[in-house]
């Protein structure tokens, strides 16, 4: 997926930023996510977001192949299970992907830096 879709009517972009604010939300819908994204690096997100920088990387793939790998950042609250909290990411960010782009195939990549009070 290159992120443009053909309609009768025209062309559809999609672009990353979109792919990211879906995940992260998704992300947040979580019991036991603190953070995700630019927000794992606390007032250096906003920072960081004044200079382009994504607090995920998003990877399309090529027009032929309808796929996107997302890699997310997470801070996970204390006392939750991690692989846990890390398993609820993956299954809600696949549930809005799905639902909302239509995806063949979504590989979702969580990397827990941290774990928060």
């Amino acid at each position: 997926m290159k992120g443009n879709v053909s309609s009768e009517y025209g062309q559809i972009k999609i672009h990353k930023k979109a792919i990211i604010q879906i995940a992260e939300k998704a992300a947040y819908e979580v019991k036991g996510v603190k953070a995700a994204g630019l927000a794992c690096h606390k007032g250096w997100g906003k920072f960081l977001n004044l200079f382009g920088f994504e607090g995920m990387k998003v990877i399309l793939g090529s027009e032929t192949k309808n796929e996107i790998k997302i890699i997310i950042p997470i801070i996970v609250s204390w006392g939750e299970n991690l692989v846990d909290v890390a398993y609820e990411v993956q299954k809600k960010i696949i549930f809005y992907m799905m639902s909302s782009l239509g995806i063949n195939s979504l590989s979702i990549d969580v990397k827990i830096k941290g774990v928060e009070k």
